[in-house]
């Protein structure tokens, strides 16, 4: 970035420090108070309000030179610190940004993935986030008149859920969950009862066997569904709602657009409330459907070919089938949402943290689908909930009786060395519970990046989404395992025992990156081998 006087480089030492912090929603602390997002966001609005005429120029040209330049060579870390720090400081300074910059910026959201659209997706996603209206209020009051980035950012994020047609068996559904005070054991008895799957008719395909196909999971999709109908509702409205204020601003008073109507809104409405409570009081309504679902597949496939599927890749392809759904309808959703629902899914125990990261590389995909740049995010929750349910099952073995009858043992009279030998079966217990997952992320990743075709000289976007998703994953990761089992071990444990038991269970930086170097000796690609091999190299470092 050109520096023309010291405000410009105070502005590019701050965004230097913005881009270095660390990943909203990974669940890791910062390392320091003055180097988290959101004190560094204070401070550079700070300067804005206190030099007007000086900073606001400067922050213009050092954003138009790390767009223009640099931003592509960002991790997708970075990026997404970047356009969270724009958000906030255009919502905090009246949306005021140069036109032109929006109308520049336009196509590269148009197009397939690529880091500059990745950039002005989250800026403008981050802002509606920030606004009481969200997307409405960056329609009128930032964007100009008729710009495509409504479409490409807003509008198609929601055309899954537009397209979204609910029968009369899921309204019949939506209406018992939402609109009456039927009992849970009934709605769950009737998700599995034949009348239901008469009036769906549903039926799986006689020529598809695949137990990855959504037929053979529709009560446990429309279940979750559902239970989600509030997103699918607000999302249908805000698109409604978007449109008409973009009718608004491109025509003034038009009298068509002010005469549509708003649907009616409750204003003491919280979605995230209510849905995340939905979750816990549903679920037995959800695993039933997802047990009915499976029962009635492995019938039809034994009655077909007299062999039964395997159970756990059964109900695997279920918890990738409901988590589709889930995907379809939190698409639009910011994170701050988002992380939390998906997190109560795990909580409750209706997907695994092994669905959860089976579903979010898209293996089992009905089609070819992008692995989102934060799906790191999404597997760090997978780990971490792995780790805290499988001390608790630990604990409670140790309270329990037989009968099931709690009793809290008076262990004040163990020695040291009885202590040290739970700590260490804590260890062994949650690293065979998370290795599974972080082994698998390895595998998934390479195989997705030794098929990049081999004409491919530059790394394509989703080679570098999961590069640096790795890298954050095994740091979060180790952060969990750090804090549950070696801060409350009172230094019985020490962060080598925790090395050696991820090298016990062939998951230390030397196992792992032999997994990437299989994978590049199979690989045709010079671009893929050279990826793998950073990948390789990585690993070896942080682990």
């Amino acid at each position: 970035v050109c520096s023309k006087g010291i405000e410009y480089g105070i502005i590019e030492t701050l965004m230097s420090l913005i881009v270095q912090c660390t990943a909203q929603g990974s669940g890791i602390p910062s390392s320091s108070p003055l180097q988290q997002h959101l004190y560094l966001s204070r401070v550079l609005l700070e300067l804005t309000k206190l030099k007007p005429s000086l900073v606001p120029p400067a922050i213009v040209l050092a954003i138009s030179g790390l767009f223009q330049d640099f931003l592509p060579s960002l991790t997708p870390t970075a990026r997404e610190n970047l356009g969270l720090w724009l958000a906030f400081h255009l919502t905090n300074t009246e949306y005021q940004w140069p036109k032109a910059y929006w109308d520049h910026w336009a196509p590269y959201a148009a197009v397939e993935p690529n880091s500059r659209g990745a950039f002005i997706a989250t800026a403008l996603r981050g802002m509606a986030a920030l606004s009481s209206e969200g997307a409405v209020t960056v329609v009128n009051a930032c964007l100009p008149p008729a710009s495509p980035l409504v479409q490409s950012v807003f509008l198609d994020a929601v055309k899954n859920t537009e397209k979204m047609c609910i029968e009369e068996a899921e309204k019949d559904l939506v209406d018992r969950m939402w609109n009456s005070s039927e009992d849970t054991d009934f709605i769950r008895q009737h998700i599995i009862s034949d009348e239901l799957s008469e009036s769906h008719g549903a039926a799986v395909l006689m020529d598809d066997s695949n137990m990855h196909h959504p037929s053979v999971w529709w009560r446990c999709r429309m279940a979750a569904r559902a239970v989600l109908y509030p997103y699918v509702r607000d999302s249908k409205r805000t698109a409604a709602l978007v449109k008409k204020a973009v009718k608004q601003h491109t025509n003034g008073n038009d009298a068509e657009a002010n005469n549509m109507s708003d649907e009616d809104i409750d204003e003491t409405e919280d979605l995230l409330t209510d849905v995340t409570d939905a979750i816990a009081r549903f679920k037995s309504v959800m695993l039933a459907a997802l047990a009915k679902d499976a029962e009635t597949y492995q019938e039809r496939v034994e009655s077909e070919n007299g062999a039964a599927k395997d159970d756990d890749q059964l109900l695997l392809a279920g918890e990738v089938s409901l988590m589709e759904v889930v995907s379809d309808i939190l698409i639009s959703v910011d994170s701050v949402d988002a992380l939390p629902l998906i997190e109560s899914f795990l909580k409750h125990e209706i997907v695994s943290g092994f669905g959860l990261t089976t579903w979010v590389l898209g293996e089992y995909a009905d089609v070819k689908v992008a692995v989102p740049s934060n799906w790191w995010k999404f597997v760090s929750l997978a780990v971490q909930n792995c780790v805290t349910s499988t001390l608790k099952k630990l604990e409670k073995e140790k309270t329990d009786l037989g009968g099931g009858i709690g009793m809290i043992i008076d262990d004040s009279g163990v020695d040291d060395e009885d202590a040290k030998e739970a700590a260490v079966r804590r260890l062994d217990e949650v690293t065979k519970a998370t290795v599974p997952i972080l082994t698998y992320v390895v595998e998934r990743a390479c195989n997705i990046i030794a098929s990049i075709p081999s004409e491919t000289k530059k790394i394509p976007t989703v080679g570098a989404n999961l590069i640096e998703g790795i890298k954050q994953l095994v740091r979060a990761a180790i952060f969990h395992l750090n804090s549950s089992l070696l801060e409350s071990s009172s230094s019985l444990l020490t962060a080598q025992d925790l090395l050696n038991g991820l090298a016990s269970m062939d998951a230390n930086g030397e196992k792992l990156a032999s997994i990437c170097q299989s994978a590049s000796a199979s690989c045709e690609g010079e671009q893929g081998k050279k990826t793998l091999q950073s990948l390789s190299t990585s690993l070896e470092k942080i682990l």
